[in-house]
């Protein structure tokens, strides 16, 4: 079979008896019939599919990073071109550069089919104990080879590199290996978070940005020209560029940047494409860091699914999407999420009511081609990139939530949920367990912090009792959804039975549900009240991330250190105590939960199924939050974290999450006040994506960030 280029935008499946086109010109040299194994997807292929090519003739087969066997079995890796043999750049050894050279999948047919005709002096052998796919990577990490051929360097130079994508991270691993010290530069935190497994096991640094300069090299792995610009002002005197990635077309770079070049006696050096010797050389290399280039693969995928992922690999959101032909197409999903996430329980295996059920399943993962579109704009207004900071990530992500480019806050809620807790008989607080009611007195007369930032913020709030230990008169910011006067002391048994579990998230979801229905709400804070609930919470996240007692217990409401050391033994006590199922929500809650922590997280998942955003309060609401990414993972892109909570645990949970916190105010008091402040900012965010002008729009010239 073959996946054709049969027009700009169009890849179509023929079957092997479908003729599509005989190639012109062979020559005299020996062309053998090799079965192709698999065929990475490059983002060339890609820019082939969606723009075309100067000598591009349709129909065509793209693919050039293939692997492939003869008739005896042999396998080989291929040199994608078929140089003249003739020219002065030929007989030099630079038959990338040759005058007449033909391209496998440009010129000629490529590996995007099972059975694919080669010249012969194009083939590499290689060996079968290298896994196939990981020697996919020849050509690419060729590319870099050929680079850093053209450059002088010292064990210990640092090299700044442009870009974390595949390229960028294969030019980090291969930096290392030289000796040199490498720090890679992206500008999206998304992505940086995105292949951080990679970075972890290659011991590589990435950063959204740095204020080091005099870097002996610099190459640019991103078809940013910005970056390329700042390259010039990072470089130091008699250092070198690598012009390796092409830049974006028609874009102006300042002479007074250019100029730089010539003060610093800077050395540019080109880097194109590589030569069937550059392959041979990455063999060892591939060989040798195997495991790492692994880490890079996207995902495997038959050949019938090239369609649909060939704009996923020009988005350049996404590592290495590889086609093995030995795949069987049914029942095979691509996936697209941004990184693996837990399991989470099987809602079949739990009696819930038909609430609970729908508002989980109807959490769905957010548009990452919507992603693509978002930073475009963002981008493009009138700053230089990511001089706004996380307001700029905050944009982004509003717009995804929201599924428009121009995101807007009409409705801003705040839910304080309240309950009492048994384990506060084990004398794990400094105040009483009557202060909870006391204090839900205080919400209700407008006298707490949070009503006066909810009043400052105009965010509409109210006070839902999940389980305070006293009875409240009605009172129009008042929701009762009491399950009962407090949970069970966890440490001697359960916290609640399983029927409470249920309805204390089901009365979270009908909380925030209601209130929807009345006015669609855009994003919405979840704060609470309890004593003892950072007892609750810590045991959560001692749990579910793995963290010590002694490293989750804080002083909540302000224990003295005898308390907080009696606090870590009642944990640890706890802990021993209970046999919880970490993949099973719904049983941590069971065993060490709060009635208020079980409502914040039935709101968070039904405020997901509706796209609200959800603004995470401290360790407590971080807690619940972190309750309903196990029921259901997709939650985490919805969540924001208002603030950075004195409390260690929560920076636990938001790390397990793959969340950082927005603000930080030193703040420990609670109530959803960081939310509060939180969904201010957030509000702000959305303006700046809709109301701010572009560079076009402003007719602003735009500039280089240096």
């Amino acid at each position: 079979m073959k996946i054709v280029l049969t027009q700009l935008g169009k890849l179509e499946i023929m079957p092997n008896n479908v003729a599509v086109k005989r190639e012109a010109n062979r020559g005299t040299e020996e062309y053998v019939n090799m079965d192709v194994l698999c065929c990475a997807i490059c983002r060339t292929d890609a820019k082939m599919w969606e723009q075309g090519q100067r000598d591009l003739v349709f129909p065509r087969v793209l693919g050039h990073e293939m692997v492939v066997e003869d008739k005896n079995r042999d396998r080989f890796i291929v040199w994608p071109g078929k140089s003249c043999q003739g020219c002065s750049f030929c007989k030099n050894g630079r038959e990338n550069l040759c005058e007449d050279i033909k391209i496998t999948g440009f010129h000629t047919d490529g590996g995007f089919q099972n059975k694919v005709m080669l010249p012969k002096t194009s083939l590499i052998p290689v060996s079968k104990e290298l896994h196939p796919h990981a020697a996919c990577f020849a050509e690419p990490v060729a590319c870099v080879i050929n680079a850093f051929e053209k450059l002088t360097f010292s064990k210990g130079d640092r090299i700044l590199i442009f870009g974390c994508g595949t390229m960028g991270l294969i030019t980090a691993l291969y930096a290392k290996q030289l000796g040199l010290a490498p720090l890679i530069v992206e500008i999206h935190q998304t992505k940086i978070e995105y292949v951080k497994d990679f970075l972890k096991a290659s011991d590589i640094c990435c950063v959204k940005e740095t204020n080091h300069g005099e870097f002996e090299l610099v190459i640019n792995a991103c078809p940013d020209y910005r970056a390329f610009c700042q390259g010039i002002v990072k470089i130091k005197k008699a250092g070198q560029i690598s012009f390796f990635s092409g830049i974006s077309k028609n874009e102006n770079i300042e002479t007074n940047l250019l100029n730089l070049i010539h003060y610093k006696e800077a050395v540019i050096s080109g880097a194109y494409g590589m030569t069937r010797d550059h392959i041979k050389k990455a063999v060892p290399f591939i060989k040798k860091y195997e495991k790492n280039l692994m880490m890079l693969i996207e995902q495997i995928i038959p050949p019938e699914k090239a369609p649909e992922i060939i704009s996923k690999v020009l988005s350049g959101e996404f590592l290495k999407y590889i086609l093995d032909f030995s795949l069987d197409p049914s029942n095979f999903k691509i996936n697209t999420k941004p990184k693996e996430k837990p399991a989470g329980i099987k809602l079949l295996d739990l009696d819930l009511p038909s609430l609970c059920k729908k508002t989980i399943e109807d959490i769905k993962p957010l548009s990452k081609e919507f992603y693509v579109k978002a930073v475009a704009k963002i981008d493009n207004k009138t700053k230089p990139v990511g001089a706004l900071g996380r307001i700029e990530e905050l944009a982004v992500r509003m717009s995804m939530i929201q599924g428009t480019l121009s995101p807007e806050i009409r409705q801003k809620s705040m839910f304080v949920f309240a309950g009492d807790h048994g384990i506060t008989e084990e004398g794990v607080s400094a105040y009483p367990s009557e202060v909870t009611h006391q204090m839900v007195d205080n919400f209700l007369k407008g006298g707490a912090a949070i009503n006066v930032l909810c009043r400052h913020n105009k965010i509409d709030m109210k006070v839902v009792d999940m389980g305070v230990n006293a009875d409240f008169s009605e009172h129009p910011d008042l929701i009762i959804k009491k399950v009962a006067k407090g949970t069970r002391n966890f440490a001697m048994e359960n916290a609640m039975d399983s029927d409470q579990v249920i309805s204390a998230i089901k009365n979270g979801m009908s909380t925030f549900l209601s209130a929807y229905e009345e006015h669609p709400i855009d994003i919405v804070g979840l704060g609470e009240m309890g004593i003892g609930n950072t007892t609750s919470a810590s045991a959560i996240i001692c749990t579910l991330t793995g963290i010590t007692p002694a490293q989750a217990a804080g002083r909540g409401t302000g224990v003295d250190d005898k308390g907080l050391e009696h606090k870590i033994k009642v944990i640890e006590r706890v802990l021993a105590f209970h046999t919880i199922n970490k993949q099973n929500g719904f049983d941590v809650l069971e065993k060490i939960g709060g009635f208020e922590i079980a409502g914040i997280a039935g709101a968070a998942l039904a405020a997901a199924s509706k796209n609200c955003a959800v603004v995470l309060d401290g360790v407590i609401s971080t807690a619940a939050g972190l309750v309903a990414y196990i029921i259901n993972p997709d939650i985490q892109e919805y969540l924001i974290s208002g603030h950075k909570s004195v409390e260690t645990a929560q920076k636990a949970a938001l790390e397990h999450m793959g969340i950082k916190p927005l603000i930080d105010f030193n703040m420990r008091l609670g109530e959803g006040t960081g939310a509060a402040l939180a969904i201010d900012v957030t509000d702000a965010a959305c303006k700046i994506m809709t109301e701010m002008a572009s560079f076009d729009e402003a007719k602003v010239a735009r500039q280089h960030k240096t």
